[in-house]
């Protein structure tokens, strides 16, 4: 099995960095720091990062086809016209706003946009995926989950990835990409739970999946929560490739730059105690990692038809 190495190319010091998303038209690495309620702007060339202030949480976007991007927030769906432009309130599904709030999602390759809720009280499946068409309807599809992660949808539109990180599990369907129907549920990858010590460590623990993408083959790379790294998994579930990174918490990964060889990795500092970052005061930033042969490059994400 192959094993990769990540390197830091921005100190962010995200609390929740994640949904990290290259744009292939400005080369612009864009990414959102949920509990600071910001969508971020990034330019590996310069360096140079920018911020908007959403006003709320903001869990997860895709760009579309105007030059904007569809999001999904603590109170549902909006529309931000560009970047640090107008953000517009849409119709939205009817859930908890107390206890819920938009987390992980993506177009799949005809411009539906997918996004699934966190139930945050974590005691039951109370969140819901949805799938937004590009007229604006909505529908709730696939299984209840806690915390919904690791949206993909494989090049040729044939299978869908999802998780539900507190349950460990990686699954795929079956997708029609015509009616936008997940079928045939299926573990695509089990995670061991973590087995607590009397100091209340985690020994070994190799952590849960979280955000995710896909490479042009359909291999499926998961950010680990927890588990400080990235894991490059085939379409049938097989451990092909390992990307370690020097902090805990990856959490969502994109492939990006003029090749979509680069693998750009957003991390996480939350529930980290003041030692375990003074011994990590990079965890929260962003970074990458280059894919070369025989890894094949990654896919321009698709954009909101809407």
């Amino acid at each position: 099995m192959n094993k990769l190495f990540a390197t830091l190319v921005f100190d962010a010091r995200a609390s929740l960095g994640e949904c990290v998303r290259w744009d292939d038209r400005a080369k612009l690495l864009y990414w959102v720091d949920i509990n600071n309620n910001r969508l971020h702007r990034f330019d590996p060339k310069t360096g140079v990062n920018e911020t908007m202030d959403i006003g709320e949480n903001i869990g997860c976007f895709a760009q579309d086809t105007k030059g904007g991007f569809i999001a999904g927030t603590r109170s549902g769906y909006v529309r931000i016209t560009k970047f640090g432009g107008d953000i517009v309130p849409l119709a939205s599904p009817d859930y908890d706003r107390s206890k819920a709030r938009f987390n992980d999602g993506r177009c799949d390759n005809t411009g539906r946009f997918w996004a699934g809720t966190m139930w945050e009280p974590r005691d039951r499946d109370g969140g819901t995926v949805y799938c937004l068409e590009g007229d604006g309807r909505f529908r709730a599809a696939t299984v209840p989950t806690i915390i919904t992660n690791a949206i993909t949808f494989s090049p040729d539109g044939k299978t869908m990835t999802l998780s539900d990180t507190p349950k460990h599990t990686l699954w795929a369907f079956d997708y029609d990409e015509k009616t936008g129907t997940p079928s045939n549920q299926r573990v695509l990858r089990k995670y061991e739970k973590p087995t607590v010590d009397g100091n209340g460590q985690i020994p070994g623990y190799g952590g849960r999946p979280d955000g995710a993408c896909v490479d042009s083959e359909g291999n499926i790379y998961v950010a680990c929560i927890q588990g400080s790294r990235v894991e490059k998994i085939s379409p049938s579930g097989e451990l092909l490739a390992t990307i370690e990174l020097p902090v805990p918490c990856p959490t969502c990964c994109t492939f990006g730059g003029d090749d979509l060889r680069t693998l750009y990795i957003v991390t996480a500092r939350i529930r980290m105690s003041d030692e375990d970052l003074a011994a990590t005061p990079e965890a929260g930033g962003i970074y990458s990692v280059r894919i070369e042969a025989p890894h094949v490059p990654g896919i321009v994400e698709p954009r909101y038809a809407g």
